[in-house]
C-alpha cells in the first residue's frame, strides 16, 4: 500500500461525496463503503508484483537499525543454537514433550498431562507470562498490553475488564514487569509457552488448583534438566533429524577467515553437543578450523560480568589437563566457562572492532553491546514468514483499508466543529455518531484481520498494531542489525555500509517520491 493511493483514495471519496446527502450519517457510510470497494475489492491494485524487485525486502536481506561499516569489524563471533545451528521443525515439539514428561515423571504433576500434543500454531516467540494471573500476553514498545492478544490457557480472556482493573489501564507499570513477568523471547521458549497455556487450561477445565508462579518455575526447571548445562544433551536431540546441513554457512566463515577477519564460537551448549551438530552442518570434522577462538559451557548472561575463569576442554585431538589454569589461548584447544574480561585479555580483540551474532536479546545482544560496545546482529528466523506475510496481497489490503477508514474517521470528526454540523437536528447528530461507532467497529474487524495474516492468538512478533511489539523494540536497541539467517553474511562486501530507514515521526510528511526516482535512476 502506498502513500500516493492512499492520498488519492482520501481525494476521491472527498469528491464524490460533495454531492449533498441528506445527512452527514449518509456521507460518512457512503465513504467507508466506497473505501472497502477500492481497498478490498480490487487485487490487482494491491499485488506486490507490481512492486520493483529492489523495493521488496526479502529473507536474504540484513536489516540495519544503525549505520554500520563492516570495514571497523576486525572480529566475527557467533552463538551457535540458532545462530550457526538450522534446527528443523520437529525439535519444539521435541522439546514440549520432554518439558511435559519432566512434570509428570519427576514432578509428579497428572498422568493425564501426557496425553498434550504440541501445537505449532499457538504461540510466537516475545510473549509475556504473567506469574500471578497466568495470562500470556503480547506488550507493545510503550509497555501497553495489546488486549487482543490476552489469554488464560488456551482461550482469549473473556472480561478484559480484569486487565484494565489490575493496572489501571493497559499500560504495565515497570515495576510489575520487572517482577511479575517472564518475558518469552528465545525460540525455545515458543514450545515453554504452548505447555504453560496448555496445563493451565487442563486445570481450569478439571477445576484443579494451581499457582501460575509455580506452573512457570516448574516448567523452567524442567527446561534446566533436559539442558543439564550441555546443550540439549539428552537423546535424541543429538539426532541430526533435529539439524539441517549449512554448507553456505561454512563457506560465510571461511570467506570472512581469507580476508583476514578473525572469528571466535561463544556458545552456552556443551563441547559434544556443538562438535557432533557442526560435523553435520559443515560435513566436516574440521570445523575448528575456521575458528580462531572455541569457548563452550559459557553461562550467558553472567559470563559478561562473571569472573569465573576458563578452562580447557578435552577433546579427541588433544592431550589437555582440564583441572589447570588458562593464562592464553592456544591453537586447536577448546575452553569452557570464562568471563569477558579474560576472553579480551587473553585474545586482544578491541571492544569496538568486534561483532556479535546470536539470537537472543539478553544472552547474546544486550551485554556485549552495552557493556563493551560490540556491534550485535539478531538472527530472527521468525523474518522468513513476517516477509512472506507482509508482501501478500491480501495483507496489503487490510492495511491500506484500516489507514483509510482512520484517515475517513479523523475527517468525520473535524466536520463536528463546523457551523453547520451545529445547525443539524439531534437525531441527525446520533446517527452521525452511530454511524462513526459503525466506523471504529469496522477498522476493529480490520485490525483483527491484520493480526490473524501472523498468527490468530497472538499476531506479528514484530508488531502490536500501531506499534513495534516489545521483543521488536529490544531487537532495536541492541542490535545493529538484524537478519533471517546468518549465512546472509556472506553477500554483503567486508566494505558494505548498512543505512538505517529513515524513521517518520507523527508531524513528519513521508516522501512518496523517492520509489519512484528510484525506479528512474536505478536500471
Amino acid at each position: 500500500m502506498s502513500w500516493v493511493f492512499l492520498k488519492r483514495s482520501l481525494a476521491r471519496a472527498n469528491t464524490r461525496t460533495m454531492r449533498r446527502y441528506t445527512s452527514y450519517a449518509e456521507q460518512l457510510k457512503a465513504q467507508l463503503s466506497q473505501a472497502r470497494r477500492q481497498c478490498m475489492d480490487d487485487n490487482d491494485r494491491f499485488s506486490s508484483s507490481h512492486l520493483s524487485s529492489r523495493m521488496q525486502p526479502t529473507s536474504k536481506d540484513i536489516f540495519p537499525n544503525t549505520e554500520l561499516r563492516l570495514s571497523k569489524v576486525r572480529t566475527y563471533g557467533f552463538d551457535y543454537d540458532y545462530t550457526l545451528a538450522r534446527y528443523t521443525d520437529k525439535l519444539p515439539s521435541t522439546i514440549y514433550t520432554m518439558l511435559r514428561d519432566v512434570l509428570v515423571t519427576h514432578m509428579q504433576y497428572p498422568p493425564a498431562l501426557q496425553a498434550l500434543k504440541y501445537d505449532n500454531t499457538f504461540a510466537i516467540r516475545g510473549l509475556c507470562y504473567d506469574r500471578e494471573t497466568g495470562w500470556l500476553f503480547k506488550l507493545d514498545s510503550n509497555y501497553n498490553i495489546a488486549m487482543d492478544t490476552v489469554h488464560y490457557g488456551r482461550e482469549p480472556l473473556r472480561d478484559l475488564e480484569e486487565v484494565y482493573s489490575l493496572h489501571n489501564g493497559p499500560h504495565v507499570s515497570a515495576d510489575y514487569f520487572k517482577t511479575q513477568l517472564n518475558q518469552l523471547n528465545d525460540i525455545y521458549s515458543v514450545p515453554e509457552a504452548t505447555l504453560l497455556a496448555d496445563v493451565i487450561q487442563y486445570f481450569s477445565e478439571h477445576s484443579i488448583p494451581f499457582h501460575p508462579r509455580y506452573l512457570a518455575e516448574d516448567i523452567r526447571t524442567a527446561g534446566e534438566y533436559i539442558h543439564k548445562g550441555d546443550g540439549i544433551s539428552m537423546s535424541p536431540l543429538h539426532s541430526t533429524i533435529y539439524l539441517d546441513r549449512a554448507p553456505e554457512i561454512l563457506q560465510m566463515l571461511s570467506t570472512l577467515k581469507r580476508e583476514g577477519k578473525r572469528l571466535f564460537l561463544l556458545t552456552n551448549s556443551g563441547y559434544s553437543y556443538v562438535d557432533a551438530g557442526l560435523s553435520y552442518m559443515f560435513g566436516t570434522k574440521a570445523w575448528r578450523d575456521v575458528f580462531d577462538v572455541v569457548v563452550v559451557g559459557a553461562r550467558k548472561p553472567g559470563w559478561y560480568q562473571s569472573q569465573r575463569p576458563f578452562r580447557l576442554v578435552p577433546t579427541s585431538s588433544s592431550h589437555t589437563q582440564p583441572w589447570a589454569p588458562v593464562e592464553h589461548f592456544e591453537d586447536g584447544q577448546v575452553y569452557a566457562g570464562g568471563n569477558l574480561d579474560s576472553f579480551t585479555r587473553a585474545t586482544g580483540y578491541a571492544d569496538r572492532n568486534v561483532m556479535y551474532f546470536g539470537d537472543h536479546i539478553y544472552s547474546d545482544l544486550r551485554d556485549p553491546s552495552v557493556q563493551r560496545g560490540w556491534f550485535t546482529g539478531a538472527i530472527v528466523s521468525e523474518l522468513n514468514h513476517e516477509l512472506r506475510v507482509i508482501q501478500r496481497t491480501s495483507y496489503r489490503q487490510l492495511v491500506s483499508y484500516m489507514q483509510v477508514i482512520e484517515k475517513l474517521l479523523k475527517h468525520s470528526q473535524q466536520q463536528t466543529r463546523s457551523l453547520e454540523f451545529t445547525q443539524i437536528t439531534e437525531s441527525e447528530k446520533d446517527a452521525f455518531r452511530r454511524q462513526l461507532d459503525e466506523g471504529r467497529a469496522e477498522r476493529r474487524r480490520a485490525r483483527w484481520q491484520l493480526r490473524d495474516c501472523f498468527n490468530s492468538n497472538f499476531g506479528s512478533v514484530f508488531r502490536t498494531e500501531k506499534y513495534p511489539s516489545l521483543f521488536a523494540t529490544k531487537i532495536r536497541a541492541f542490535a545493529n542489525v538484524y537478519t533471517a539467517d546468518v549465512s546472509n553474511l556472506g553477500a554483503y562486501a567486508s566494505d558494505f555500509v548498512f543505512y538505517p530507514k529513515r524513521m517518520t515521526q507523527a508531524h513528519e510528511t513521508r516522501m512518496p517520491e523517492v520509489d519512484d526516482l528510484l525506479d528512474e535512476l536505478l536500471p
